[in-house]
């Protein structure tokens, strides 16, 4: 059992890694002193919170043709504008005790969560980008922190509306494929992903996915795939490269598998709403009975593969370390 066998050595390289700099790069004492602050920390988790509090409003207005701008939010129940002082990320939410100052109302304690995820997403990524970096010897790249951010945040999005409304939304993971075949064409050694890379990818993702819808449309008449999750794996391409794109379809898969299984035995539906009910009574989607069901109940993939691909953004030298290993062990 060769491949077995190559799995020990290979998570102990991963677990006792530390990032390769070499020799030392001089850093101005000042550039070290700010980056290093605990208060840069703080920051960084409070930039993400702020960037949560504006994934809320994208999750629930974008996929409902709704301005992500204008009107200012207000309360679902009542319709009061929420002042500003009311809307400062988890604080206001904690200090109101998830209620609308004037009618009492709950707020859903899903506003909290994205903006918990998202300031846990800045920090992680401010962690891998620029804080262990800089420790090491390192510059620390703040630019690859915000392109890190940025995409999280994208997959944020779009987890939370593929659980409300069994769709990727296109005005995300669209302008995102562009943004990271760009950045591979102007910026390769930032991302650490070639533009050849990129586009390969991008292609294969999309490609690979919608030509498995088209053969289960073209001979049994439904959808085996998604066509959104197939553009997902297309921005998703476009920003790590094949083997980011690899790692987000199997993790993806195994993940789906191993949270779906559980939760639908214990009768919870992993969408947050049913697919029939959202989308109707398309054929093209099957039925209660559809062999791609899982025990019997559809299962949105998207969730996953976003999941997925968040862990390759945050481990991604770590995942390829131990998978080129793996690969190459005799």
């Amino acid at each position: 059992m060769p491949y077995a066998a190559a799995t020990v050595p290979a998570l102990v390289h991963l677990l006792a890694s530390t990032p390769a700099v070499g020799v030392p790069v001089a850093v101005p004492e000042l550039w070290i002193e700010v980056l290093l602050s605990p208060w840069t920390r703080v920051f960084a988790f409070a930039w993400g919170a702020i960037w949560g509090s504006f994934a809320n409003v994208v999750i629930y207005r974008m996929p409902r043709g709704e301005s992500v701008v204008h009107p200012r939010s207000r309360c679902p129940s009542c319709g009061h504008a929420i002042s500003g002082f009311d809307n400062v990320p988890i604080l206001s939410y904690l200090l109101l005790r998830g209620r609308c100052r004037h009618c009492k109302a709950s707020f859903s304690p899903r506003y909290l969560m994205v903006e918990l995820l998202a300031g846990m997403l800045s920090f992680a990524t401010f962690m891998a980008a620029v804080h262990v970096p800089l420790v090491a010897g390192g510059t620390g790249d703040p630019i690859l922190w915000q392109l890190q951010f940025l995409l999280c945040l994208a997959l944020l999005v779009v987890v939370f509306v593929d659980l409300d409304l069994w769709i990727i939304p296109d005005p995300i993971v669209l302008p995102m494929t562009a943004i990271g075949v760009v950045l591979a064409i102007a910026i390769p050694d930032v991302l650490g992903v070639g533009w050849i890379a990129s586009v390969a990818a991008a292609a294969a993702g999309y490609g690979v996915f919608a030509g498995i819808r088209w053969l289960y449309l073209r001979t049994r008449g439904i959808e085996a795939l998604g066509l959104g999750d197939a553009k997902l794996l297309a921005m998703v391409g476009a920003w790590t490269g094949p083997v980011g794109l690899c790692w987000c379809v199997g993790a993806g898969a195994v993940q789906g598998l191993l949270v779906a299984v559980p939760m639908l035995m214990l009768g919870k539906q992993v969408a947050n709403t049913d697919l029939h009910e959202v989308h109707g009574d398309d054929p093209e989607l099957g039925g209660p009975n559809d062999e791609r069901a899982v025990m019997g109940k559809h299962v949105p993939f998207g969730p996953f593969l976003g999941l997925a691909a968040i862990e390759y953004v945050l481990l991604g030298p770590q995942i390829a370390d131990a998978l080129g290993l793996w690969i190459v062990a005799p």
